[in-house]
């Protein structure tokens, strides 16, 4: 059986009973709208399996049913018991909750395409009462409402509850407009409008703004440049997507930069119900080099800079009533300071390395038990993401909260350099994450777990063993070609790029990536995936990822001008084709600036 995530005890008889004979869906006597649409939804799957509409009913069935039944039998809020049999389908749990999670089971049972269902018992729970996804919506790609209800959908389906937004200067602002301008942000009527969504699904949507470090754009804002810990004028400086992953860290000494964050939080956290506000405070790169570098004299000068500021933020949010949450890059690892902050502080610990090594978690663990740990999809700066160092990353920082006693499991998908990651391209990780945060020990077999997700997520059969050979062969990404031609004035590639551009191994790989890309593409042909987009964003993104090698050999490699002006003209065509394939999900936002990108490439190849 072909489910995702793998529930915690399963066992199938030899016996078998025809979907067909099923004719009810018995609601409770009481139940709340969420579990009704959940029905709605099972109802639908039913219907495209076996042609007729399943009868809903409440108290009595008047045929072969599937009932729905709160137990005080089965222990937990997400836990759940399901059994098929002769006598039709039996769900069981002590909440709603658990019966929500229990039809998605049934759904993706349907979704097998078998006209009958096994006698079956299924007794499943979550290893981890939070499973989130965090969606970068603030480095190039905002997406349309609708589309981020289709990604609620996928979440439920796979069983997630937590959903942030990363915000750093996308959202509609009223008092801050000089911030969003040019970017399609978010307004207050679309976060609303979501949060009901997401209530019905039993997803948490939580806001989460950057308010300390990654705070460009405000920085570039006439008004605002001068609150930068940098004494530079950022809105003399080009746009540059370097310079917007390093840079614009607040001056934490000046009280207009507090007065700002008041203003953000302020304007932003009321429109939501959640109990948590996630304010980030990750990557402060500037903190302690420019107007507070008097005041340090060692890296304990800046922690406590840092620190100090934090509690200021963190005093705003517990104002309102809300639960702070932040990344624990810059002080996770010092136990002192994080004693000092609130006591209900939620410190989120995050490394994307394949073994998870770059954090002390048991030294997080020694201070507070209310922490979570973030893995991330490994798409960022790719046009195809990375499976191979995902599944890796994700597998051992769930098998390490759970040693260490994470209470949250949040995994990311962020944007750097643009967004040019479509969120296809994401499903492998996305579903993975789910299925680790459910059931971690069941997750360890890879290999079964891409032959489920063949299935079930994309209609295909050796896709993700494809997709994982063709990554494997990766060497070039969109970090090298977008900073080939990033004008920062920090940026000097011509020089600074032999020490880490692979431009002899681009080329060789080449050759290779065109074969590996020839399977991949012939298990797209075939595929019937649950997204409509799926095969034609995968296929983008390997064409692109092969284009990436041709690139960066290129860099070298330029004598042969007809060649330069083919490769060129390649990066103009596929600007075309990225540009539709954007507007599908989302606002038009800040494709003018991956749009520039490309076809700066373009110009550049023209010019060798």
């Amino acid at each position: 059986m072909n489910l995702i995530p793998a529930p915690k005890k399963a066992t199938y008889g030899d016996a078998l009973f025809s979907w067909n004979a099923i004719e009810d869906i018995l609601l409770p006597a009481s139940y709340d709208h969420p579990l009704l649409l959940a029905a709605l939804n099972l109802a639908d799957d039913f219907q495209a399996l076996t042609g007729k509409r399943i009868r809903f009913a409440c108290g009595q069935a008047i045929g072969l049913p599937i009932r729905l039944e709160i137990s005080a039998k089965v222990k937990g809020i997400d836990a759940y018991m399901l059994r098929g049999d002769a006598k039709g389908i039996l769900l069981q749990a002590a909440t709603e909750t658990g019966l929500f999670y229990g039809v998605q089971t049934l759904r993706q049972m349907l979704r097998q395409g078998e006209t009958q269902y096994p006698q079956f018992e299924i007794k499943d729970s979550a290893d981890y009462p939070v499973r989130g996804f965090y969606h970068d919506a603030t480095r190039g790609a905002i997406p349309t409402l609708d589309t981020l209800k289709q990604l609620v959908d996928k979440m439920a389906f796979y069983k997630m509850n937590h959903l942030q937004l990363y915000v750093e200067h996308t959202f509609a602002w009223a008092k801050h407009v000089d911030i969003w301008e040019g970017a399609d942000p978010l307004t207050a009527e679309e976060t609303l409008l979501l949060q009901d969504y997401c209530e019905e699904r039993h997803v948490e949507l939580v806001p989460s703004i950057a308010t300390f470090g990654h705070c460009y754009m405000a920085m570039r804002s006439k008004r605002l440049e001068d609150m930068s810990e940098m004494d530079i004028k950022g809105s003399e400086y080009p746009f540059s997507f370097r310079d917007r992953m390093a840079h614009a860290t607040l001056d934490p000494s000046d009280p207009r930069s507090i007065k700002l964050v008041e203003d953000l939080i302020g304007e932003y956290l009321p429109l939501f119900k959640s109990k948590y506000f996630n304010i980030c405070g990750d990557e402060t790169f500037d903190l302690g080099r420019g107007k507070n570098k008097r005041f340090v004299k060692s890296e304990a000068d800046i922690q406590r800079i840092y620190v100090n500021f934090l509690k200021k933020i963190m005093a705003i949010v517990s104002k309102h009533g809300k639960t702070p949450m932040f990344w624990g890059d810059v002080i996770g690892d010092n136990s002192e300071l994080i004693r000092e902050l609130p006591e209900n502080v939620v410190p989120m610990e995050w490394d994307y390395g394949p073994n998870v090594t770059r954090r002390d978690t048991a030294k997080l663990s020694a201070v507070t038990q209310n922490f979570w740990v973030v893995p991330g999809t490994s798409c960022w700066n790719r046009w195809l993401a990375n499976i191979d160092i995902a599944q890796q990353n994700i597998l051992n920082y769930a098998k390490k909260g759970l040693k260490y006693g994470a209470k949250g499991f949040l995994n990311t998908n962020w944007g750097d350099y643009g967004n040019i990651n479509l969120p296809a391209t994401s499903w492998h990780g996305f579903a993975y994450g789910a299925a680790c945060a459910w059931n971690t020990a069941a997750s360890e077999d890879v290999p079964a777990f891409n032959k489920v997700l063949d299935a079930l997520e994309f209609g295909a059969n050796g896709l993700c063993d494809a997709w994982l050979k063709f990554e494997k062969l990766t060497t070039a990404t969109w970090v090298e070609a977008s900073q080939w031609v990033d004008p920062s004035p920090e940026m000097d590639f011509e020089n600074d790029s032999k020490r880490w551009v692979k431009f002899d191994a681009a080329k060789k790989a080449i050759p290779q990536l065109e074969k590996a890309f020839a399977k991949f593409d012939k298990c797209l042909a075939t595929a019937n995936p649950q997204d409509p987009y799926a095969k034609e964003e995968l296929r983008f993104g390997a064409e692109m990822t092969i284009l990436m090698h041709k690139l960066v050999a290129t860099m070298k490699y330029h004598d042969d001008q007809a060649a330069n002006w083919k490769l060129a003209d390649e990066f103009r065509k596929k600007e075309v084709q990225f540009c539709q394939l954007w507007h599908k999900r989302n606002k038009p936002s800040e494709y003018y600036r991956a749009k520039e990108a490309l076809l700066r490439i373009a110009q550049k190849l023209d010019s060798l």
